[in-house]
């Protein structure tokens, strides 16, 4: 009889606790009239720390209100020592929606989710790729120095699920299926060569981009399951009698069609704010747009000569005041800007294809870039109370 009633005073005191036990509520609002479908919910995790200290990253999961299944989330360590950053996870919001989700630590096994991203350095070729559930994109190593230089190549899918891996196992393995032909997953029939490609940067002086080759060194800070996140070093390059060099990370989220770009550039002599460019290059009968009030470029047009392969939006997006000019030559069309030594530049660049049923009109990439625009001018609201 003692023991039984030891038994039950031992649940009645786990229950207790299990209901006493604090949860995080994270409220979010959607400040635009206008409704965000799959957005990326960031959440500072110093925020959460703040309000629950002993919150771990490992087992943290996140609910809709109704509890009940925990949402994809992801924890991110920027500079991989060992504290976490940031928590994200993903929601679709109404004009002027407001959502409260819990944080919790729900204890037993969590189940892993199905990544919707990707990053991997990619051998033999030494290039640096990462794709998310509707694009894919790369940047060219040292094997390729003496063909390319820093311009990022975009890969058009028609699917869902990641295929990085297997397009470039298909290169390698006999009979080879080649990437540049679509097998019913989508093609890379983007051409890049020497130029920016889609929303690389470098110094700019004149009509001269003083690019810095290919990347020299490279970290994959995150594979997903929501953001794929590379960074990656580039050599110096000599700009007005000094070394200048450059760190670029590109984060990809899940459901976006543009890469979130942070470029920083450093010099050990060079003082002041320095003039950069970044840009799409141009393609054979494509339509250039522009509109500086909402700080985007873009380009639309066939994929290739042949009809039948549909057709490619390209773009990019500097949010705020940044742009200073946008400017058109033979090769680009560019924005200008100024970067301050030691402190990144942020922009957005990407693409979007007719046959992956995403976007089906000029308009419809026009409308996108705008979109993208306004959401970045008035982000989520994001509130942590402790519940």
């Amino acid at each position: 009889m003692k023991r039984i009633t030891s038994v039950l005073l031992a649940l009645f005191v786990v229950g207790v606790v299990l209901a006493g036990e604090k949860q995080l509520v994270v409220r979010v609002s959607n400040p635009l009239n206008a409704d965000r479908p799959f957005e990326l919910v960031t959440v500072k995790w110093s925020l959460l720390a703040g309000k629950l200290p002993a919150l771990s990253a490992e087992s943290a999961a996140v609910f809709a209100e109704d509890g009940t299944k925990p949402l994809v989330s992801q924890v991110i360590d920027y500079n991989q020592d060992g504290k976490p950053d940031e928590l994200v996870f993903q929601w679709s919001f109404k004009a002027k929606e407001t959502k409260e989700f819990i944080v919790k630590q729900p204890g037993g096994e969590m189940k892993q989710a199905a990544s919707l991203t990707y990053a991997g350095f990619m051998i033999p070729r030494e290039d640096l790729a990462w794709e998310n559930d509707r694009v894919a994109f790369r940047v060219y190593g040292p094997a390729m120095a003496k063909d390319v230089d820093n311009g990022i190549d975009v890969w058009t899918k028609r699917v869902r699920y990641l295929i990085v891996k297997k397009w470039y196992e298909g290169e390698e393995k006999e009979p080879k299926m080649s990437y540049h032909e679509d097998h019913g997953e989508g093609a890379d029939y983007f051409s890049v060569g020497r130029t920016l490609g889609v929303g690389a940067s470098s110094l700019v002086k004149g009509d001269s981009l003083y690019q810095p080759g290919v990347f020299q060194r490279h970290k994959i800070v995150a594979t997903g399951p929501l953001v794929a996140i590379i960074e990656l070093v580039y050599g110096p390059v000599v700009f007005e009698g000094n070394k200048i060099s450059q760190v670029v990370r590109i984060s990809l989220g899940a459901g976006m069609n543009l890469n979130k770009i942070e470029t920083t550039f450093s010099s050990e002599s060079a003082k002041g704010k320095l003039p950069i460019a970044t840009g799409v290059v141009k393609r054979k009968g494509t339509t250039t747009l522009s509109d500086k009030n909402n700080g985007w470029i873009g380009l639309w047009g066939l994929t290739t000569d042949k009809p039948e392969v549909g057709y490619l939006g390209t773009g990019l997006v500097m949010p705020g005041s940044a742009v200073k000019q946008i400017k058109e030559d033979n090769v680009h069309i560019l924005v200008l800007t100024q970067a301050e030594l030691g402190k990144p530049v942020t922009y957005y660049s990407g693409a979007g294809w007719t046959l992956s049923n995403d976007f089906t009109t000029l308009e419809s990439w026009s409308s996108y870039l705008t979109d993208c625009a306004k959401k970045l001018a008035a982000p989520l609201a994001v509130r942590v109370s402790v519940k």
